[in-house]
């Protein structure tokens, strides 16, 4: 028996809200895999310790992206309550990083400061010559990584828990449906990605997008 598969999207409006759970999953996944490569950098003898910085930074930032609204569904601290008041402390202190650390150079966790070299010579003080950058900061290290890890672990969970129960609802309103309707359609197509549009939201870019497919190509051109 020979049977032909193919991934189709499902151009529903209530498909919409699933979409953005399947979006936040994603974004928590990719936030875990940054942790990952962080804590696994803090193993050899010699510690990467400006790419873990950088990695949990990201890592911190993406899972950031899914407490965002907008666009899409975005979690609130209180669709994650259920964890409990430990966990809430990790999510209120990592959220506290991304505010005052991550996304702001003047924060509490770090002071950039002047130093002069000051030099004695048997007993009397030399002229100063030389001045030097000193810093006081927070080092974000694997144990950052590891606490964020752990915290992941635990929104995926809740967050999982109502991508089953949507997938669950979606599915009987997709079975409900005449069989052409789905099979009919197609993958989706994405849309023209152009770094000059960064500055433009998703509904700007969508339009212009639509605009260009509209716009009659002239005779001969490529």
């Amino acid at each position: 028996m020979h049977a032909e598969v193919r991934a189709i999207e499902v151009k529903l409006p209530e498909a919409e809200l699933l979409a953005d759970l399947y979006g936040i999953l994603l974004d928590l996944a990719a936030a875990t895999s940054l942790c990952d490569r962080a804590i696994e950098l803090g193993r050899p003898e010699r510690p990467e310790y400006l790419l873990i910085e950088g990695l949990a930074a990201a890592a911190v930032v993406r899972y950031f992206r899914c407490f965002s609204t907008g666009a899409r569904l975005g979690l609130r601290r209180e669709d994650i309550t259920e964890l409990g008041d430990q966990d809430l402390l990790s999510h209120d202190y990592f959220k506290a990083l991304r505010d005052k650390f991550v996304a702001h150079s003047v924060n509490p966790f770090e002071a950039t400061y002047v130093t002069a070299s000051a030099r004695v010579e048997d007993g009397t003080m030399c002229p100063i010559h030389s001045l030097h950058p000193g810093q006081h900061r927070l080092v974000l290290s694997t144990d950052t990584a590891e606490a964020l890890a752990y915290l992941i672990s635990k929104v995926r969970a809740v967050v999982q828990k109502r991508v089953s129960l949507e997938e669950h609802r979606l599915l009987a309103v997709v079975q409900a449906l005449p069989l052409e309707t789905i099979h009919s359609g197609d993958l989706h197509t994405p849309s023209r990605v152009d770094p000059r549009d960064v500055d433009k939201s998703r509904k700007q870019t969508l339009r212009s997008n639509h605009a260009l497919k509209r716009t009659p190509r002239k005779r001969g051109a490529a």
